[in-house]
Order: structure tokens, then sequence, then C-alpha cells
């Protein structure tokens, strides 16, 4: 009887941390975040496809100029 009064107290304390913990994750301030990074990643990913196209079009360049 003792030890199931002992493992019911354990769960209850468990059960509270866990509350507790998630009580703490700061929702706005991930979603915040999330948003920057999204922006800042649109903007690297458009850095570099403009990077690779321009790589692309001086080497079609120097290609047919070598053919000259």
């Amino acid at each position: 009887m003792i030890e199931n009064i002992k493992t019911y107290g354990f769960g209850v304390a468990l059960m509270g941390a866990a509350a507790a913990s998630n009580a703490a994750v700061d929702v706005a301030g991930v979603n915040t975040a999330i948003g920057t990074a999204e922006t800042s990643a649109h903007s690297v990913g458009t850095t570099v496809i403009g990077v690779v196209a321009g790589l692309a079009v001086v080497t079609i360049i120097i290609g047919l100029v070598r053919k000259l």
C-alpha cells in the first residue's frame, strides 16, 4: 500500500514538472525567430540563385569567345 502511494506521488510530481516546463515555452518568441530565419533564408537563397545564374552566363560567354 505504501509503495503505491509513493508511486502515485512520484507520478504527480512528474506531471507537475511536465506542466511547468511546457508553460515555460515562449510561443511568440519562437514564432518571431522562425519568421526572422525564414526571411534571412529567402535572402540568402535569392543571392545564391543570382550568383549561380551569373556564373552560368559568364561560362557561356567565355565559351562563345573561345570559339571566335
